[in-house]
């Protein structure tokens, strides 16, 4: 079994999730990478991805898990051979334990640049934050922000994901009402796995 790391940049971030799962498939299937399947009536390749991210959100830090017998090493090779342009394989890792991708992945931070610079205190200092959601419904998602800080021009925050997450796009819409903002570029850059760990350290423990 195989848990890689993708990116999907320079374009890939305007394909739907559904599609990218499609798009993973035929780059499986053109490597002639050997995957295991689901029994039953409809067998389909046991792969498994990360929670979506909203469309247009470039991401560094994409998560699949793949049920085969490959070697990481060519595995990676294998991929990026046939990917399409802007998703690419950057790390892949062997192991022997079974990863619930959709909930060990719990937190996910983000780069995002165009919000003028605030101090963070104001908004970690508050007990409540609402945001509206693109059904126009209000949410309490001060609880789903970890961390706030900036990087010269560039909010890096780190909020919780998979079963419980907050779209960063949600907060910048909030942060841009609060404090101004010019052009909202955002960056999906790292995740961490239950315990606070990377990939490498949770397929360890």
């Amino acid at each position: 079994m195989i848990l890689i790391r993708y990116s999907k940049l320079k374009g890939a971030e305007f394909i739907p999730h559904l599609d990218t799962l499609k798009h993973l498939t035929k780059i499986l299937r053109r490597a002639e990478i050997k995957v295991n399947y689901s029994k039953g009536f409809s067998p389909h390749i046991l792969m498994f991805m990360s929670s979506p991210i909203a469309l247009g959100l470039k991401s560094e830090s994409e998560y699949v898990f793949i049920d085969t017998e490959e070697n990481a090493e060519t595995f990676l090779e294998k991929f990026n051979k046939f990917s399409p342009k802007g998703i690419k394989c950057e790390e892949a890792y062997n192991t022997n334990k079974k990863v619930n991708i959709a909930c060990d992945i719990v937190d996910a931070t983000y780069y995002i640049d165009g919000i003028n610079p605030f101090d963070v205190n104001e908004i970690l200092n508050l007990k409540e934050l609402k945001i509206i959601d693109k059904k126009g419904n209000e949410r309490e998602v001060r609880d789903k922000i970890i961390s706030l800080k900036f990087d010269k021009n560039t909010l890096i925050a780190r909020l919780k994901f998979g079963n419980d997450t907050l779209r960063p796009d949600y907060l910048a819409v909030k942060l841009k009402e609060l404090y101004g903002a010019n052009h909202i570029n955002i960056l999906k850059k790292s995740v961490r796995f239950k315990g606070d760990k990377t990939a490498k350290e949770y397929l360890e423990s």
